[in-house]
């Protein structure tokens, strides 16, 4: 017992004993930095000291030499050999650290100084923590935009700019636009040049606690305010024009602004183009505008500035109007008045000149010089005087020419046309002592004069009066001043005698309305003049075996007495004169009446014959041709302008026959209306049947047809009419009219103004409708598939007969798949109801979706991973948004997705895949199998992206964040804790070596002093049975699900005891050795 206590003291004392340090550094060297983290902005340096302690018993020299940095540092020893350093003393040396102006965060690593002793081949090595600050420093520079930030601009100019901003830092950073009215420009002109370099464009604000440099850039120390939104003008009201533009004028009304205020995620030293958008009101006084441009970085706190200056241009522009109230004739002047109207935005001092840039013309200005005020207007008088060989229509073109005294840039030009006029003049002169005979036609010359200022075509018109008819002469083109003969043609009536006024008048083409009016007396002969008529029709009746007369007025109508004879030609045979043919005395201006009468013999057979009587008076003699008619005749006619009548069920349709007596007397005619053959389909109407007519006369019948039934030939069915005479049923005449069934048929025509829309937007369009059909008819539109607000459209249309244009307008349903679709117009008829015509326009419903293509839903969003939990399988479903066909595939991204192993399987299927191809709005759903790689103990957030192809773009999608935690093994201590002190690995080990060894020389002692015991027989080792869903892998690395059978392969690297699910069945399966 003594013995065991003996030994268990020994291994106490051994376990506390002092140890010997481990370490990678040589004993002999010891290091030591005044530092040991050395955190630089990009672009600054510094010094560390190296402290080298002789831990040996000789003096020594050591090399130096430094390692493990990135390239961006540059590390500098002052020494690279460090000489004499006396054992148990130390001695120093700077190392020199200076960052690249490019250096970045990641940049970030360990200096390693290593000190070797070449003799003795030892060193030892010390590490220094190195750090870049993040530096945030974004940057803007106006002198981009115009002369070098200088932007000229007219009133009611709009212009866009390109502006270009920087992140001057070096980590990513959004920076923020703004717009800011400066009254000061003194600092921007004291740097300005034309075309040149503006030095002080860029001023910074804001707070910087991360070391960050301007570069060169003026600061202006902690300015929060510095930052405008949305072109706010914030500088004050300066009203005053500034022609050295050093004070800014002050725009309240302006539009100035970033179109897009937000430059997002720009990586270190990236420099992006941001659109400034400038629109002047029309009304902006001249001068210069100054405006600050403002970038501030949104991590850092920190903005800077530039100013660009806007200078507004007088506008010297001038409106002018010609006016003349006086016809320029040839040879003579008259005064135009030339109104100018200022539309310029400063009043301007204008020298002025006329010149005739065309034509045979003079101008003069009395006015040379005039003070035009803004917004004023002004008159000047310029004199035309035309030359003397111009002619009317002659065209001078005279021109205005305008210089601004104070700036001979600028000019005005005008240009504007003066036509020569005319005047007009004319003159007769009419002949004396002319004698006319009537019934005769007479000439006799006048002499016509042109006195106007041009060549004239001169009409000379005779005026007729009662008994005088002139044939006038053809015009006649004269120049001016000249005369000439023209001849006139006069008719006299036989009723004129003795003397009589003509009148005359004359008009040209330059007098327009304006005439010239002249009268002369004439002389008008004695005259001889016989007519005369019969009775009506000249026509006599005579029935055989009867005396028939008829009366015949003679009148004497010249100026002298005559003394008639008759005489008769042409009589037929069988009629005899009784009375009639007398000599007559008659004297001037008398009319006498005198009785023919004839008698036909009674076998004289009927007959149409003419005969001809004659008076005679020796100076002139009149005859008249009389028809003679034996017996009397009867006939009729009938007849239509038209063959058809078209029969509609919606009325009647009407034709008009025409009945016409071509007998000799007044007769009665009944119409026979045979309307047999069409009583199945149609009804026959007639106005009368019955026409009393007198000889020659025509009358009418209107026979109206209406449909009544349908199936009707095509051709139609004849209705015959026949019209016979009550005197005689032997007088007839008849016509056949077909009865047509109307045809429906229509057309359509579509316009379409916009085809072309997303869902919930409009199409819209306008839609004509034609008649196609043989008669009137009340067509009707509407649509098919969609409401277009047509509602049942009606229209009354004639045959071939278009209605005007009428709108329709239909939304596209939402939730609508995107391609082309077809909108059916359907027409119909009142008149046929089995009449449909149909029009199919196509439009197209435009691809959508808002902003993601691909959603997705998880079953759960956290994953936590732990030995007795190694695999996990989640649910997932994406669903296509967009309106239209979508395929891609999915992947997992994310921090630390690199430890994770993840499969992807569709529902129901058991092969990895992890595509998709969905129609619109469609699901699918997903497995996602995860698995960490190893169990080191970390976290992830993980993100599935979708890749997907939509009509040839590339849309990436990304889902809800899915946290994963990896619990880490147990790790081993490093060294002991024995509560008084700490042991460190080297001398655990030495510790643990020599207990263990104590312990197995007590061992061996024990098993020497004391009884043996007794010796049992070793059982042997049965398998381990399988418990609930354990399985072992087999010769080929694969298991066997104990669910549902599925052969399955092992992540890769999963060595056993491992859990994973089965992606078949879903089921937890461990696999044990």
């Amino acid at each position: 017992m003594s013995r065991r206590v003996d030994a268990l003291i020994l291994v106490m004392i051994m376990a506390i004993a002092p140890l010997v340090p481990m370490a990678s550094a040589h004993p002999s060297i010891t290091l030591s930095t005044d530092v040991n983290h050395v955190i630089l902005s990009p672009g600054e340096a510094t010094n560390i000291t190296l402290t080298i302690n002789n831990n040996g018993s000789t003096i020594e020299t050591y090399s130096i030499s430094v390692s493990g940095f990135d390239s961006v540092w540059e590390v500098i020893p002052a020494d690279t050999n460090v000489s004499g350093v006396i054992p148990t003393l130390s001695a120093t040396t700077d190392i020199a650290i200076r960052l690249s102006t490019s250096a970045l965060p990641s940049n970030s690593g360990t200096l390693t100084i290593t000190v070797t002793e070449p003799d003795a081949n030892i060193s030892s090595s010390i590490g220094v923590q190195l750090s870049v600050l993040p530096q945030y420093l974004p940057a803007i520079d106006a002198s981009s935009a115009g002369d070098n930030g200088l932007v000229e601009m007219a009133p009611g100019d709009e212009t866009n700019l390109s502006i270009l901003v920087s992140n001057n830092g070096n980590v990513n950073d959004t920076i923020l636009l703004s717009v800011g009215q400066t009254p000061d420009l003194v600092a921007f002109w004291s740097n300005w040049t034309s075309g040149g370099s503006n030095t002080g464009s860029n001023n910074s604000t804001g707070n910087n606690t991360e070391g960050n440099s301007t570069g060169g850039n003026n600061t202006s120390g902690n300015n929060t305010g510095g930052n405008s939104t949305g072109g706010n003008n914030t500088g004050g009201n300066n009203t005053g024009n500034s022609t050295s533009g050093i004070a800014s004028k002050s725009n309240p009304a302006w539009d100035i602004r970033f179109l897009d205020d937000t430059v997002d995620l720009m990586t270190p030293s990236e420099s992006r183009y941001a659109t400034l958008h400038i629109s002047i009101p029309t009304d902006a006084n001249p001068g210069f505008y100054g405006y600050n441009l403002y970038a501030a970085s949104v991590f850092g706190n920190f903005s800077v500035n530039s100013t660009m200056v806007i200078e507004v241009t007088a506008v010297h522009d001038l409106s002018f109007t010609h006016s003349i109230n006086q016809t320029l004739l040839p040879g003579g002047n008259v005064t135009s008045t030339v109104e100018i109207i200022s539309l310029s935005s400063a009043d301007g001092n204008w020298t002025w000149q006329t010149m005739v840039d065309s034509g045979d013309c003079s101008a003069h200005l009395d006015v040379l010089e005039t003070q035009i005020m803004e917004d004023d207007s002004y008159e000047i008088e310029i004199l035309i005087t035309a030359g003397v060989n111009t002619h009317v229509n002659d065209e001078c073109l005279i021109s205005l020419h305008g210089t601004l005294d104070h700036d001979t840039s600028v000019t005005e030009n005008y240009a504007f046309t003066v036509s020569i006029g005319e005047s007009w003049g004319l003159s007769m002169v009419l002949p004396t002592s002319i004698k006319l005979d009537v019934d005769t036609p007479e000439t006799f010359n006048v002499v016509i004069n042109n006195e106007g200022s041009e060549q004239d075509t001169i009409s000379l018109i005779g005026i007729d009066a009662e008994g005088v008819t002139f044939t006038n002469p053809s015009p006649v083109t004269l120049d001016r001043g000249e005369s000439q003969y023209v001849v006139m043609e006069v008719l006299i009536d036989s009723f004129l005698v003795g003397n009589i006024t003509l009148d005359f008048t004359m008009s040209s083409t330059n007098s327009g309305s304006g005439t010239v009016n002249d009268s002369g007396v004439f002389e008008v002969k004695e005259y001889a003049e016989l007519s005369m008529t019969g009775p009506a029709e000249n026509r006599i009746v005579i029935i055989p075996g009867e005396n028939s007369s008829i009366m015949l007025n003679i009148s004497n109508d010249g100026t002298k007495d005559l003394e008639l004879s008759a005489t008769m030609n042409g009589l037929p045979n069988g009629i005899t004169v009784v009375k009639g043919l007398e000599d007559i005395s008659l004297e001037a201006g008398n009319a006498t009446e005198v009785e023919l009468e004839l008698v036909a013999s009674a076998g004289l057979q009927p007959m149409s014959d003419s005969f001809t009587i004659t008076f005679d008076g020796s100076w002139t003699s009149t005859q008249l041709t009389i028809d003679l008619q034996v017996a009397d005749r009867h006939e009729v006619m009938i007849d239509s302008s038209q063959d058809r009548i078209i029969a509609s069920p919606l009325g009647d349709s009407s034709l008009t026959l025409m009945v016409t007596n071509l007998g000799t007397s007044t007769e009665t005619f009944v119409a026979d209306i045979n309307n047999s053959a069409l009583n199945d389909w149609f009804t026959i109407s007639v106005d009368t049947l019955s026409l009393n007519l007198d000889s020659g006369q025509s009358g009418s019948i209107t026979i109206s047809a209406r449909e009544i039934a349908s199936g009707a030939p095509i051709s139609g069915v004849d209705l015959a009419i026949t019209v016979t005479s009550t005197d005689d049923s032997t007088v007839t005449d008849s016509i056949s009219i077909a009865v047509i069934p109307q045809i429906a048929d229509g057309l359509i025509t579509v316009m379409s103004d916009n085809d072309e829309a997303k869902p919930g937007e409009m199409i819209y369009g306008n839609v004509i409708v034609t008649n196609l059909g043989t008669a009137n008819d009340t067509m009707r539109i509407n649509t098919v598939e969609m409401d277009c607000n047509l509602d049942d459209a009606e229209v009354v249309l004639s045959p071939s007969m278009s209605s005007s244009p009428i709108p329709w307008s239909c939304t596209v349903a939402e939730g609508e798949n995107s391609g082309t679709k077809v909108l059916t117009f359907r027409l119909t008829s009142a008149a046929r109801s089995d009449m449909m015509v149909t029009f199919s326009e196509a439009y197209t419903v435009e691809p959508t979706w808002n902003d993601e293509v691909i959603s997705f839903t998880f079953d759960k969003d956290e994953l936590k991973f732990d030995e007795s939990s190694e695999q996990h399988t989640i649910s997932l479903q994406i669903c296509n948004e967009a309106n239209t066909f979508v395929e891609g595939s999915l992947d997992l991204v994310g921090k630390n997705e690199p430890q994770m192993d993840v499969v992807f399987f569709r529902a129901g299927e058991t092969g990895i895949n992890s595509t998709f191809s969905l129609a619109s709005k469609g699901c699918q759903d997903f497995k996602m199998m995860l698995t960490p790689i190893n169990l080191d103990g970390f976290e992830a957030s993980l993100t599935v992206q979708s890749i997907s192809q939509v009509l040839g773009q590339t849309v990436i999608d990304e889902s809800p964040e899915l946290r994963v935690d990896v619990a880490g093994p147990d790790l081993p201590p490093q060294g002991m804790d024995l509560g008084l002190l700490e042991l460190n690995n080297e001398n655990s080990i030495i510790a643990l070596a020599t207990g263990w060894a104590f312990a197995l020389i007590l061992l061996m002692y024990i098993r020497l002093f004391r009884k043996p015991a007794e010796v049992l027989e070793e059982e042997e080792e049965e398998e381990i049975p399988l418990g609930p869903n354990e399985v072992r892998i087999d010769e080929y690395n694969k298991v066997t699900c104990c669910s549902c059978e599925a052969r399955l392969g092992v992540p890769e690297g999963s060595e056993p005891p491992f859990r994973f699910t089965c992606p078949k069945c879903e089921t937890r399966i461990r696999v044990v050795e």
